[in-house]
């Protein structure tokens, strides 16, 4: 421990090198053993003398609950006057310090150690590098006045890598005589909204021609295990530029100066998108550019957090606002926030060609049918999955499809098509959603600016477009349980949910990335990948049959357990009528059980309506030119 700190005291020695307090908040992260999972942080903060509580970021924005990770703090120094000061931890509130500053100190000097996630933990709390990548989670590194308000505490920051790496962020950077990257930084909220890529293999792919305006640039930086990783289609670039097109031609605004997807390729980080103003912390497989439908499933992440730019960080819920990263968070309009943010992050890519017509309705298909055949849905609203969010998204998968989870993503899908095809039948024809997303994230090109919204808000920006009952219209797909309103959503775009043996393209691009088998329509049995079950639909054939989540499937039909043996096992069953035996380990039992299911393979798609025109087709054709 006295070595780590003989390297913080360097780190803060640089930072008193600089003119004597140039911001609120200076940072200077030593990252050269990320690898290890590993910073080193010098931070230097401006303080009067008297009390003081110092906070660690908790709720963070764009993951809606508190998961700033107090545990990666591994090491912690606070001095003032080049003397060691004692801090307290408040028994009520693990996140805040307390202690004084003593008189004649204008800062003080904190070397703060973190040690990176490993495994589990939820969003940027969980594994954030490999042994070639990683991703800098500010969050972790800083330490606040409690009640101070971020974007108001001036920053600057600092940050040494690898040396054969690269350093890629939305904010401006320089190269510092001794090797280290500087961050042109305003706020300790911008810089907390700007995380940093890093990496050995990387590569910039520069979207040109996806804006006339000057100076107003999207790229992605790639960054991945390997350097075959990195190899994208002739089309990449291409397609991308036709996103950020569409995107314009829906929103008529670019609230922010330049854009860059952060996108991390790698099977050692944790998976998922998480939305910054100016750019997103997108991370995938390795392989996840080296397929055709894989690259489809990444378009609508990297089309989500996209449209976060203009809905969440421009347009954001008034509840969920919380300047020092302390207060809760309300997330009752999550359903605005991330259910609308869903719609358009599927439609822009399926505009831009990123995805086929064909993925597009199976996307929606797999989604409805997760909703139909749930119990979840038959107790639970939807909107009470919003409010929860902060639970649900840590909620074990075991009983999901009983529970319900952070529904508002998928649900939300189907409340935002109902409302487009309310206001086209409204206004006969004559406006849509688009005409509402323009008039809702209408707001300046440039600087990130933020302007907060209540739930009314909505409701007027959808009447200015179409008068009518709008809450009272949204607050079926709310409030009720059941899916009516959700089925109701597709059939009035021109289509129905079906099933067939044909497999889903959603469902076999979800099975790859996580390496499990979803067989729910048929045997209502999920598995993960070392044949645990994972969930079962509780009035279903399997959960019938006495399986239950825990229990691990070791053989089919006298043989040993494979995806194959099973799939096969699922047809015999339905040529001659007989159960599919299974055999069942369950803690240190064995059991053989009989699961009754006939009706052979079995997957979600839509089928047309005759007579009905085709809604899909409108929302999705292209709308830049």
């Amino acid at each position: 421990m006295r070595k780590t700190f003989l390297r913080v005291a360097a780190s803060l020695a640089a930072l008193s090198c600089t003119a004597a307090i140039a911001a609120d908040l200076s940072v200077r992260v030593d990252a050269r053993e990320v690898a290890r999972k590993r910073l080193h942080v010098a931070l230097r903060l401006a303080a009067k003398p008297g009390p003081l509580t110092l906070v660690y970021p908790k709720w963070m924005p764009g993951e809606h609950g508190p998961t700033g990770p107090l545990e990666s703090v591994v090491g912690l120094e606070i001095r003032a006057n080049g003397e060691r000061l004692a801090w307290s931890r408040d028994p009520l509130d693990m996140y805040a310090l307390k202690l004084v500053v003593p008189r004649g100190a204008d800062h003080l000097d904190v070397a703060l150690e973190a040690g990176l996630a490993t495994e589990s933990g939820t969003f940027s709390a969980g594994p954030t590098s490999s042994e070639v990548l990683a991703v800098i989670p500010w969050n972790e590194c800083v330490l606040i006045p409690q009640g101070a308000d971020a974007a108001k505490l001036s920053a600057s920051a600092t940050l040494l890598a690898p040396a054969d790496w690269v350093v890629a962020s939305p904010l401006r950077t320089t190269r510092a005589a001794d090797g280290a990257y500087d961050f042109e930084v305003t706020s300790v909220a911008g810089l907390i909204d700007s995380p940093a890529q890093l990496g050995r293999y990387a590569r910039r792919v520069e979207l040109a021609g996806s804006e006339p305006g000057p100076g107003l640039k999207h790229s992605i930086s790639l960054m991945a295990d390997s350097a075959a990783a990195l190899v994208t289609p002739e089309d990449f670039a291409a397609g991308y530029a036709r996103l950020v097109a569409e995107s314009g031609a829906l929103f008529g605004s670019r609230p922010y100066r330049s854009y860059t997807w952060l996108l991390s390729l790698s099977d050692h980080v944790a998976h998922f998108g998480l939305e910054h103003h100016e750019s997103s912390d997108d991370r995938d497989g390795e392989q996840a550019l080296q397929d055709a439908e894989r690259r489809m499933d990444l378009a609508t992440l990297l089309g989500h957090e996209y449209v976060h730019a203009w809905n969440g960080k421009f347009r954001r819920p008034q509840g969920l606002l919380s300047p020092d990263y302390q207060r809760p968070m309300d997330g009752t309009l999550l359903w605005v926030y991330e259910g609308m943010t869903e719609f358009w992050g599927d439609v822009l890519p399926a505009r831009a060609g990123l995805l086929t017509p064909e993925y597009f309705r199976d996307l929606l298909a797999d989604a409805a049918a997760e909703f139909v055949l749930s119990p979840g849905a038959r107790w639970r609203p939807m909107g009470d999955t919003a409010v929860a969010a902060q639970a649900l998204y840590s909620a074990p998968a075991a009983w999901q499809s009983s529970r319900r989870s952070v529904d508002y993503y998928d649900a939300s899908v189907f409340l935002w098509l109902d409302v487009d095809q309310e206001l086209r039948a409204r206004s006969h024809g004559a406006a849509g959603l688009d005409d509402f997303a323009r008039r809702f994230g209408a707001g300046p090109v440039g600087a990130p600016q933020l302007a907060p919204y209540a739930e009314q808000d909505v409701y007027a920006a959808l009447a200015a477009v179409v008068p009518g009952d709008w809450r009272g219209f949204v607050h079926r797909h709310l409030d009720l349980t059941g899916t009516d309103a959700l089925v109701g959503a597709l059939e009035r775009a021109g289509w129905r949910l079906s099933y067939s043996a044909d497999k889903n393209a959603s469902v076999e691009n979800r099975q790859k990335r996580h390496k499990s088998l979803e067989r729910q329509w048929s045997l209502g049995l999920r598995l993960d990948k070392d044949a645990n079950v994972v969930d079962v639909l509780e009035d279903h054939a399997a959960a019938r049959a006495g399986l239950g989540p825990g229990m691990k499937l070791i053989g089919v039909g006298g043989r040993k357990y494979t995806a194959e043996l099973l799939d096969a096992a699922i047809v015999e069953a339905h040529v001659r009528q007989q159960p599919i035996v299974l055999l069942v380990e369950n803690g240190d039992y064995y059991r053989s059980i009989a699961v009754a299911y006939f009706d052979g393979p079995r997957y979600p798609h839509l089928t047309r309506i005759e007579g009905r025109g085709d809604g899909l087709a409108a929302l999705t054709s292209a709308r830049a030119h």
